[in-house]
């Protein structure tokens, strides 16, 4: 009997641990019955660098079967610009229908029978088809917050939204979750933090609607939110790991946060199962892992108004963009303005140290966020030459301790049936190598890892019927 449509579950960063804990505990009992109808892996990331240990470098490793040495891909938007074979355009060239759900840092495809919504970071990939550009465009306003408000969506725009949600898949208990959402927030504002996880729900429908539809011979689905809750509260679940005051422990409203994001991954696993029971074959992954932060005191400041302060300056870029929390991506003309650009916002003081710091970037653009990692006084002034502006009235502190830190060992589950726990660790290297087996593609020579199929005891999925191939 030949495999089936193969579905691959991206939930970012979570924990084998935690998820050994609360399983044993009864809390995951959606991933409790994953667990134990698996092929159970122990994933660890393609490089002990602790400075590529980013979910948007290892996923774009997992997803390529190229380490970061080859790839080179070090920032959240370089991915769909980089040029490299995935998994998804490989089955594509190979005639296959395939879905990518928001997978990080990956390029855009347009098919038919596929479709293609960008990571919630991408301003420049198109989604397929186009009419969940309606959806795109407001996760990202509200994903990366653009300093200047030009991102923020509008009413026009929150209506194309609300129309078309309630017309590809909207299911009566993501609308009683939004409206539990809604009065939890009247109530008390404290619950706004959730609001994540509800994003996840009417992900999901969207997905489904579109799987459901062209049931693609593999897709994939990713989602963030508790990756998040663990950056902001993993000081909450472990305080006796941390050295910090007891004002930055007394957190109630928090207290719960990261089993209450593992706990809606749980019930997502359990949509999931009813996608399985229409014929597919469910694989999850998580590239990466959290445990806590060395250097969880450390202080973190975003600009106010990103444009503002370039226009201080005196830098215009051609295109800014947020990209993830504080950082800042600035494109220009040439590399002559891009240097320019840079010995300017080099300037900038603080009490005699530099303001802003920069990491590897694409030609012709900075990557820059605010270097401060320490509390600085109400009267602190930052200098550009003779002129002088408050601190405090040009980047705020953002409000997350960032207790959580990236690990290098994941989940890596693939549901056959029949459970086994390997013990020796796998490469995330070995993802595509085992997916391209599985659909029969060969592997480019270039690829690192090697297929876990003959772990698997699965059959390979049946050779499609030739299709028309990607746009």
């Amino acid at each position: 009997m030949p495999g089936q449509r193969l579905i691959f579950i991206e939930f970012n960063e979570l924990s084998p641990t935690l998820l050994q804990r609360w399983m044993a505990e009864g809390r995951l009992p959606n991933f409790r019955r994953f667990h134990d109808a698996s092929q159970v892996f122990t994933g660890v990331a393609e490089t002990t660098d602790p400075n590529c240990l980013e979910p948007w470098i290892q996923w774009y490793s997992l997803h390529t079967g190229l380490g970061f040495d080859q790839h080179g891909v070090f920032n959240l938007t370089d991915g769909p610009r980089a040029g490299h074979l995935d998994i998804w355009h490989a089955l594509l060239a190979a005639g296959y229908r395939v879905g990518n759900f928001a997978g990080m840092n990956a390029p855009g495809f347009a098919a038919p029978g596929s479709f293609y919504l960008p990571d919630p970071w991408c301003n420049t990939e198109r989604p397929y088809p186009a009419e969940l550009d309606a959806y795109q465009r407001v996760v990202l306003s509200k994903v990366q917050e653009n300093s200047n408000g030009s991102a923020a969506a509008g009413r026009a725009e929150y209506a194309a939204f609300l129309r078309y949600v309630t017309t590809h898949g909207l299911r009566a208990k993501s609308v009683l979750a939004a409206l539990r959402q809604v009065t939890s927030e009247a109530l008390t504002r404290q619950t706004s933090w959730k609001r994540a996880a509800l994003l996840d729900k009417l992900q999901f429908d969207l997905f489904r609607h579109y799987w459901s539809r062209s049931r693609p011979d593999f897709a994939s689905f990713f989602v963030n939110s508790t990756a998040h809750f663990q950056h902001a509260w993993f000081h909450l679940l472990q305080p006796e790991a941390f050295d910090l005051p007891p004002d930055r422990l007394d957190d109630p409203v928090h207290r719960d946060a990261i089993l209450y994001g593992y706990q809606q991954m749980d019930a997502l696993l359990g949509d999931f199962f009813a996608l399985e029971r229409q014929g597919a074959l469910l694989v999850l992954a998580t590239a990466l892992s959290q445990h806590p932060n060395p250097n969880a005191g450390n202080r973190y400041y975003r600009p106010r108004n990103a444009a503002q302060l370039l226009d201080w300056v005196g830098v215009t870029p051609t295109r800014l963009l947020p990209v993830m929390a504080q950082q800042f991506s600035a494109e220009f003309a040439d590399a002559a303005a891009a240097e320019a650009a840079r010995a300017r916002l080099a300037q900038l003081t603080c009490e005699g140290r530099p303001v802003i710091g920069f990491v590897q970037a694409p030609a012709h653009t900075l990557f820059f966020d605010n270097a401060v990692r320490r509390a600085v006084p109400q009267e602190a002034q930052v200098l550009f030459g003779n002129q002088a502006m408050p601190f405090h009235d040009l980047f705020y502190e953002i409000p997350h301790t960032k207790s959580g830190a990236h690990h290098p060992d994941s989940v890596l589950w693939f549901k056959t049936g029949t459970h086994r726990t390997h013990a020796e660790r796998t490469s995330i290297l070995n993802v595509m190598p085992t997916l391209l087996d599985y659909y029969g593609v060969a592997l480019p020579p270039d690829r690192r890892g090697t297929s876990l199929l003959d772990l698997l005891g699965i059959a390979r999925f049946a050779a499609p019927q030739p299709r028309q191939a990607a746009a």
